[in-house]
């Protein structure tokens, strides 16, 4: 490893380290054995979601801004997940409480998912991370309290094949093997918002954590209710992903203590606006492009 690597520091997923040998999901540097906020911190991430002791409220519309364009993107094997960088126009969240503009920076996965709900755990967990706008990037915004935004969409088993996953699916190969941070440029568009449920006016809101190193409490998480679905071969295709620690078969932190956080449950019977701007005719062309495009 060379001096000049672990001087520049590398976003990995939902932090900032050094280098992708200092930590891993299993062995001697595991999740048990992560340091500072990761084993003291008091608002850590990921948790189990218990619907019964969550609290119901309204806490507003998610408004998710050009989710809807298709974007050429930079996939990325980082040696702890698997991370898509889209290219062009930036795309926005707001609306939700939140107390800002959030931009995203990137998405990424964790197989199986890293939130359970009351006690189930899925096979699959996209994040969507944000950085409030009057920052840089995730790194600057991580530092701050609510300096991060992550939406979470979970992916439970089907036996039939996510056909939306199909841009992604196909790019893998291109990083599957690993070489140091192996990028390449994706062979189709992705559209985000086709990563969403369709339903997703129902979530859950909690303050929370990076879910990896450094583990920085700066994290407002949402969790959608509803669920995509992904199939059995899909998920090998994931877990095929290699590292300098061996082949990726999980990448899931283990849940955290809730303590006496409160867990938000927003309501879709609690909105009266719109979460996504598209008309009818808008969400269908959206729908027939992603099909042209895979």
């Amino acid at each position: 490893m060379t001096s000049s690597f672990v001087i520049l520091a590398t976003i990995i997923g939902l932090h900032v380290v050094a280098a992708s040998d200092e930590w891993a999901y299993w062995g001697v540097n595991g999740p048990k054995d992560w340091p500072g906020l990761c084993k003291t911190g008091s608002k850590q991430s990921p948790i189990n979601i218990v619907t019964e002791e969550t609290v119901k409220a309204d806490l507003g519309a998610l408004k998710f801004i050009r989710y809807d364009f298709a974007f050429f993107g930079t996939i990325v094997n980082n040696g702890h997940s698997v991370q898509i960088e889209l290219d062009g126009l930036p795309v926005y969240l707001k609306g939700g409480s939140l107390p800002s503009t959030y931009t995203l920076e990137q998405i990424h996965f964790h197989w199986p998912a890293e939130h359970t709900m009351n006690g189930i755990r899925d096979p699959l967990e996209l994040h969507f991370v944000h950085y409030d706008n009057k920052y840089d990037n995730v790194s600057e915004a991580s530092q701050y309290e609510n300096g991060v935004a992550v939406v979470a969409t979970l992916f439970e088993l089907d036996q039939e094949d996510n056909l939306d996953l199909t841009p992604i699916m196909k790019s893998m190969g291109l990083v599957s093997k690993w070489v140091e941070r192996n990028a390449a440029t994706m062979k189709s568009k992705v559209i985000p918002y086709l990563f969403l449920p369709k339903d997703h006016t129902s979530y859950y809101r909690y303050n929370g954590s990076l879910t990896t190193p450094d583990c920085n409490e700066s994290v407002m998480w949402i969790v959608f209710t509803k669920k995509l679905t992904i199939s059995e071969q899909q998920i090998n295709i994931f877990k095929n992903v290699e590292t300098s620690h061996g082949t990726l078969n999980f990448n899931s932190r283990p849940t955290q203590a809730v303590g006496d956080r409160t867990i938000y449950h927003h309501l879709d019977e609690y909105s009266t606006t719109i979460t996504f701007e598209p008309n009818l005719f808008e969400i269908f062309f959206i729908f027939v492009l992603s099909r042209l495009l895979n």
